[in-house]
């Protein structure tokens, strides 16, 4: 065990996160136990529960952590071009990319419901902010005269392509010959067409 990173001492904490880290991107979330997590992280289960009370919370606290770097570095690259259809590809391609390199905490995050309030709660305000983020894009795509309604409609047709896309890639690959770069395409094509087509009449009514 690294210096400062025993029970009791100043960093272990931080040493659980980030042996937590790499245990649920190699294990995923079915094989992470928090005995588990204890050998690789070189004390009893009883010192990990100091910290964190059950498994449940530190990995809602992992998919934090994980989520917000990921969502600075994308904020990043948005901030980095002025074109609003290459903002949104690109937040296109970051989203894919989360979901095939971190399935699992793309699922937590985004896709897997759970029955404990307080976790459903934490789990709503990382979509929220998802939410927002993707939402800023789409109003620079869209001309400034349409409808809120329509917005929003647009807004939750994007979003079930893409996190429809994500799942596909994430659980059933090999059945719809699926690969990042593909699904990349597939949900730009997809997501350019809703945003581009007009409003039907039922829509606009």
């Amino acid at each position: 065990m690294r210096r400062g990173t025993a029970p009791g001492k100043p960093g272990f904490h931080e040493h659980i996160v980030e042996v937590g880290a790499k245990l649920l991107a190699s294990a995923g979330y079915e094989g992470f136990t928090m005995r588990r997590l204890a050998h690789d992280a070189g004390c009893s289960p009883m010192a990990l529960y100091r910290h964190f009370p059950n498994k449940e919370s530190l990995i809602v606290h992992l998919c934090r952590e994980l989520y917000v770097g990921y969502s600075a570095t994308v904020k990043r690259e948005l901030d980095s071009t002025d074109d609003a259809w290459e903002r949104l590809r690109r937040l296109i391609a970051a989203v894919i990319q989360f979901a095939d390199k971190y399935p699992d905490h793309y699922s937590l995050i985004f896709l897997v419901r759970h029955p404990d309030p307080a976790v459903v709660e934490e789990r709503e305000q990382l979509g929220h902010e998802f939410l927002s983020q993707i939402q800023n894009v789409v109003l620079l795509v869209l001309p400034q005269s349409t409808p809120k309604r329509i917005v929003r409609m647009r807004l939750q047709q994007m979003l079930a392509c893409l996190h429809g896309t994500a799942a596909l890639l994430i659980a059933h690959p090999g059945a719809y010959r699926l690969t990042r770069q593909k699904a990349i395409r597939n949900a730009e094509a997809a997501i350019q067409r809703i945003l581009t087509e007009e409003p039907s009449s039922a829509e606009s009514q």
